[in-house]
This record gives structure tokens, sequence and C-alpha cells, in this order.
């Protein structure tokens, strides 16, 4: 079962339940004299598994279309098009939902001259499709604002899990785009932002490998994973030759739109970071430590080893043994700010 797809269910599956239990609590109280036209008299434990249903279907059925909407982008939306796009698709969802209604009502005989522009017109169902409109649009936007955020930090944020710093073992990775100065001078500046725009989207072929984005700065991105003591963490490295190889498949577009092809270089290191709820007038989950600076100043060393994704010693202890890759140490480096010397190991496929 697709992850991707199951978590956007799910998500949109706890917002139509939290929609009906809403509904249904406000039905009996002081919405009751508006809403008297689709008064259904039976106790709330009744009609709770009719709800938990109507959710389940709802949640399954629009998450669905939002999922493989999402998937057949092909390139970012703003905020506006997607909230726009997700309103057509839901009004033309909700129509054949009940023309299907119309036409169970029309063959079982219970309004056999029922017209299905007066089944439209009923207030039941005029009341039921902005609802549901208003529940869809909640959700959009609640999922948008996780995106803007970063993936799982909304949720942080609303229960304050980082306003005390607190530990995580942590890899880091920093991927930046090669001759950046000179592929910007060639192109002018919004034409640029267009490419890194384009570079930023593809990067979403690292979701299945457990990455969260961290920060985008410039044409740099990091990448960042929570991990557990002594397990593989080899989807670190498939994250980027993933990336790397979405770029290649790529590689016509971006030639015929803009006369180059994007590749970019990679330093990872791992180790305790502390991890707190920072800002005031933007508020982001922010993390602290030196893993971040060695992972930075591993990846400037791309330049001078001329390699793809080097990782650090500390990354090499928990990789070395898989065997899909071969590694090869660089010499000992004294990296920028740094009084010892650092291994530093390369890393590409067999």
């Amino acid at each position: 079962m697709n992850p991707k797809w199951l978590s956007t269910v799910s998500k949109f599956t706890i917002g139509w339940i939290a929609s009906s239990l809403i509904w249904e609590i406000t039905r009996g109280f002081s919405f009751e004299p508006l809403l008297s036209k689709i008064n259904i008299d039976f106790p709330f434990l009744t009609i709770l598994p009719i709800l938990l249903f109507v959710s389940l279907f709802a949640g399954v059925t629009f998450g669905s279309v939002q999922y493989f909407s999402d998937q057949s982008i092909r390139k970012i939306m703003s905020f506006r098009a997607t909230l726009l796009k997700g309103l057509i698709i839901h009004v033309l969802i909700m129509v054949i939902i009940y023309l299907f209604i119309y036409i169970s009502l029309r063959i079982t005989g219970l309004s056999p001259d029922l017209l299905f522009i007066d089944f439209l017109d009923n207030p039941i169902i005029i009341v039921n499709l902005i609802y549901s409109i208003l529940t869809n649009s909640v959700i959009v936007i609640v999922l948008q604002i996780n995106k803007l955020l970063g993936n799982g930090n909304l949720l942080k944020l609303i229960t304050g899990k980082f306003y005390t710093p607190r530990e995580e073992f942590r890899v880091f990775m920093f991927l930046d785009l090669k001759s950046s100065t000179s592929i910007a001078e060639k192109l002018g500046h919004i034409k640029y932002s267009r490419f890194i725009q384009d570079c930023f989207f593809d990067l979403s072929v690292i979701e299945k490998y457990k990455a969260e984005v961290y920060q985008y700065v410039g044409d740099e991105v990091v990448l960042t994973w929570k991990i557990k003591k002594n397990h593989s963490i080899d989807y670190c490295l498939d994250a980027f030759f993933a990336y790397t190889n979405q770029l290649k498949i790529r590689s016509d577009y971006y030639q015929s739109t803009y006369n180059c092809i994007p590749f970019f270089k990679a330093g990872t290191d791992l180790g305790m970071v502390t991890v707190v709820e920072v800002g005031t007038l933007k508020r982001e989950i922010a993390y602290h430590g030196d893993t971040l600076n060695i992972a930075a100043r591993i990846q400037e060393q791309c330049k001078v080893f001329d390699k793809a994704i080097l990782i650090s010693g500390a990354i090499h202890e928990y990789v070395h043994q898989i065997p899909k890759y071969k590694y090869e140490k660089m010499k000992e480096t004294t990296l920028r700010g740094k009084e010892n010397s650092t291994s530093i190991f390369s890393v590409s496929k067999k």
C-alpha cells in the first residue's frame, strides 16, 4: 500500500470525522432552529456509526482524489490555484454522488416523479453541499500550511512540543547546486528562479526515503532524517541518488527550457542536535549543533575532491556494510572553522 496515499487519505478521514462530530453536536444545540429541515431524530450513539461511515467514505474518496491530483501535477501550483482546483473537483464529485442518490430514489420508487434539478434545489442538499465544501477547504488549507511549515511541523508548533529545547539524533544533508553563479548569470534572475523552482519540485522524489526538508537557502536545500542509533540509514544515500536520477530523467526538459542540466553536490553528517521552536514574527522549528556545521563544511569539500557526495566518518560507520554502494576515503581534512582533522568518504553506486 502506497504510504503517501495512505497518509493523505488518513488526514482527510480525520478531518471529516472531526467535521461530522461538530455537525452533529451543533445540530442539536444552537443551530437546530436553522437546520430544522434536516433534523434526524436519532440518538447520538445511534447515528455515530453512520457518521463514521460517511466520514470514512468521504475521507477515502476526497483523499484519493487529492492524492492522484497531486501526483498528476508536473509544475508547482500557487495556493490559490490549488484551492480553486480542489473546489471544482469537490463540487463535481458531490454532483456525481447526488446523481447516484437521485437515481436510487427513482429506481426504488421512493420519488418516481422527482426531477434532478428539484433534488439539487432541496435545502438538505444545499446545506450539505456548502458544509462539505467548507470541510474540504479547511482540510486542504491545513495540508497546505503543513507543507509550508514542513511536514509534521504544524502539529509540533500547535502542541508546543519543542517550546523547550530537546535533543535528537539526526542526519543532515546539505545539497548545493553546482556552478550556480554561472547558471544565474546566463539565465538572469527571473528565469534562474524558475530553474530553481523546477529543481526543488523534482526534489519531491525524496519523500519516500523519509527525508524532511529543513531549509531552502537560495540554491541550497538542507535535508534531515531523525534516526535511531544502530539502525541502518542507507535511505539517506538512496534519497540523494534518487534525486540525481530524477534530474537525469528530466535532463531533456532542463536542456530545452534552460539550456543547462542541474547537478547537485551533497555533504552529510550525523549526531546529536538541539531542536527548539524559535521566533515571534515568524515561528519555525530550528536545529542547532555542530552536526549542521560539519555537514555544511563537508559539502564545500565536494568541489575540492570533485565528488558528487561526501559523508563524514560518523556516517560511514553506519553505512559501510551496505553492499550497493562503494566508499573511497579522502585524505584527512581540517574543515573550515575546525581545529582537528575530519575523516571524509566519497560514495558511489556499485
